[in-house]
C-alpha cells in the first residue's frame, strides 16, 4: 500500500511541476519567480490553479494575461 501511495504522490508532484512551469511561463514570471514560495504553492495546489488558468487561457489565448 505504501508503494502505491508514494507512486501517486510522485505522479502528483511531477504533474504539478510541469503545470507550474507552464503557469509561470504563461503569466510571464521573472526568472527569480521560479524560486519563490508562490511557485511551490502552484506545484502543490495545481488542480485548483488549473481552474483559473484554463479560464484565462480561453479568454486571453497564447498572448498571456496582462498583469
Amino acid at each position: 500500500m505504501e508503494k502505491r501511495l508514494s507512486y501517486i504522490a510522485i505522479i502528483y508532484f511531477l504533474i504539478g511541476l510541469v503545470f507550474a512551469f507552464t503557469f509561470a511561463w504563461y503569466y510571464s514570471w521573472p526568472v527569480v519567480g521560479y524560486f519563490s514560495p508562490g511557485f511551490w504553492m502552484v506545484i502543490l495546489t495545481w488542480p485548483f490553479q488549473a481552474i483559473g488558468f484554463v479560464r484565462d487561457f480561453l479568454y486571453y489565448g497564447l498572448a498571456g494575461k496582462p498583469i
